[in-house]
């Protein structure tokens, strides 16, 4: 892979955006890397949790204005939404990401950055939605308001300004704030807290508050009974019953 880093550890794939240079804009060869790392996480029983992360002074400037159509454009060709999307949840990743962004964190930057199911931010970070300044509509409007309050996300939308830090954490966008040279180090922990966790039941969890958002109460229970059943009727659910007894860590088999 060129514009991305993809690598394991234990049980931790770490995805990196590798183009410091363009302030790891995101183009269609990183999206096309981008996907196939989702996918090769998605389908590797071996991995329980992601990190995401960016090599360079700035997470992601958003999408790259450089290779935006114009005048011919079509949906199904947004990096965010259509065919090819570069969101995890496109490609039904219902396993952990940890977010490391630092720097910029605008435009689909900061949607990618929204998709994932824990954020630790670097005390440089600057979290914005400027598309409007290159006359983009920006395209994932329809789902901000699961993230950003409805009054905050139309300000960040409508006149470009980045968010304060400090604003972001009070409300929740960020789970963590730490120096720069402990960003990683800062993910990893939360990664190998998650490895600590039933990885059933954890990609469970995540599939049910992430398909469960789009869904009526009917809906919700239909998808909880699908979901939980085999996991809680699951060896390693019985694993989990005889080593909670037996006071010591659990053994997990993905069975």
């Amino acid at each position: 892979m060129d514009t991305i880093i993809y690598e394991k550890r234990g049980h931790v794939a770490y995805i990196t955006l590798n183009q410091p240079q363009k302030l790891n804009a995101l183009g269609r060869a990183m999206a096309k890397e981008l996907i196939q790392a989702w996918v090769d996480f998605r389908d590797d029983d071996d991995m329980w949790v992601a990190v995401l992360a960016a090599n360079g002074r700035s997470f992601c400037a958003g999408a790259d204005v450089k290779e935006m159509d114009r005048g011919h454009w079509r949906f199904r060709d947004s990096l965010m939404l259509g065919d090819d999307s570069l969101l995890p949840s496109t490609h039904g990743v219902y396993k952990p990401i940890v977010a490391a962004v630092q720097g910029h964190v605008y435009g689909a930057g900061l949607v990618l950055c929204l998709e994932c199911d824990i954020r630790v931010a670097a005390e440089n970070a600057k979290l914005g939605l400027p598309e409007g300044r290159v006359n983009v509509p920006f395209l994932f409007a329809p789902f901000i308001f699961d993230h950003i309050p409805r009054a905050l996300a139309c300000e960040m939308i409508l006149t470009g300004k980045p968010l304060e830090l400090q604003r972001a954490y009070d409300l929740a966008l960020v789970n963590r704030v730490v120096p720069e040279a402990e960003l990683l180090s800062a993910a990893q922990e939360y990664a190998e807290s998650i490895c600590e966790m039933g990885p059933l039941s954890n990609f469970a969890a995540k599939e049910l508050y992430t398909r469960g958002r789009r869904t009526d109460f009917e809906g919700a229970m239909a998808l909880l009974e699908h979901v939980t059943t085999p996991v809680w009727n699951s060896q390693d659910s019985k694993e989990a019953k005889q080593a909670f007894i037996e006071k010591r860590s659990p053994q997990w088999k993905l069975k």
